[in-house]
């Protein structure tokens, strides 16, 4: 069908594993294209979430526990070896997270969190969901494997962390260096921090990128380190004469991007946001 055709012949089918997040749907597909990015862009158009990507060819038969391995997976697996490629969908966090190599016959432990106003809706391993509460084990991993975490909203707002969204005033955001949580303020909003009343409440929030925290002496993982750099700015605000009591902490992790999780837009996810509570 496509022989003689030399533009054809520099393209290929990307098989897509993806997701609807106002459904809660995963599904596949296959994408015609001249290269990963193309196929990414092409999905991203259509609105849906990408959970993996590979090369396929047309008329591969799909099974889900087939090797889900994208060209920017970077993992090294030998034959005893298996790929455990975990995502998420929503508002929350699953640790951990991203591709995993597993050996042959081992157990993965995950650690699911709603975010604020979420509620986990269901956990989906190969196709199939299973229940879970707050915690999850992959018990003896024998092929290659992807869970999905769902997260969506519970219909309340937040009386839970003591936090209403629309009692929230944007003051400042900090931003942070890859896996730090402390930095040099830039001057204006140094200046910024020393103008905010003594009288009046405030909510920081840390967040991080979705690189996977290597568990080092100084925090375990994306949730601590973003704790870690809400009390950075938090201690910007003790040293201006704010009191302890009227500043109320949270982290987040990787929960909350506000730009994609790719190299141009994480700086902007390594972040500590300062509220004034109305």
């Amino acid at each position: 069908m496509y022989g003689g055709n030399s533009f054809a012949a520099e393209r290929s089918f990307f098989r897509v594993i993806v997701a609807k997040p106002d459904s809660n749907v995963t599904t596949q597909m296959r994408v015609w294209a001249e290269s990963e990015e193309e196929a990414r862009e092409n999905v991203a158009l259509n609105g849906w979430q990408i959970l993996s990507i590979e090369q396929s060819t047309p008329g591969a038969p799909y099974n889900p526990s087939t090797a889900v391995r994208g060209a920017d997976s970077g993992a090294k697996v030998s034959p005893s070896d298996h790929l455990v490629n975990v995502t998420k969908i929503g508002e929350g966090d699953i640790q951990p997270i991203g591709k995993l190599t597993v050996k042959d016959g081992e157990n993965v432990d995950f650690k699911l969190k709603p975010g604020p106003c979420q509620t986990l809706t269901k956990l989906v391993v190969n196709g199939e969901q299973v229940e879970v509460s707050d915690s999850y084990s992959l018990k003896n991993v024998k092929t290659d494997t992807y869970v999905v975490a769902f997260f969506d909203k519970n219909g309340r707002e937040c009386d839970s962390n003591g936090i209403k969204d629309k009692d929230l005033k944007e003051i400042a955001i900090i931003y942070f260096d890859l896996g730090k949580f402390s930095t040099t303020v830039k001057k204006d909003t140094a200046e910024l921090l020393k103008t905010l009343s003594k009288n009046k409440k405030y909510v920081i929030i840390g967040h991080t990128d979705d690189v996977r925290v290597i568990p080092n002496v100084e925090y375990k993982d994306n949730m601590e380190l973003s704790i870690r750099r809400a009390g950075f700015a938090k201690a910007r605000l003790l040293g201006n004469g704010i009191p302890s009591s009227s500043i109320k902490l949270m982290g987040m992790g990787p929960a909350y991007p506000i730009a994609p999780n790719k190299p141009e837009g994480q700086p902007l996810n390594r972040r500590a946001v300062i509220y004034e509570r109305r």
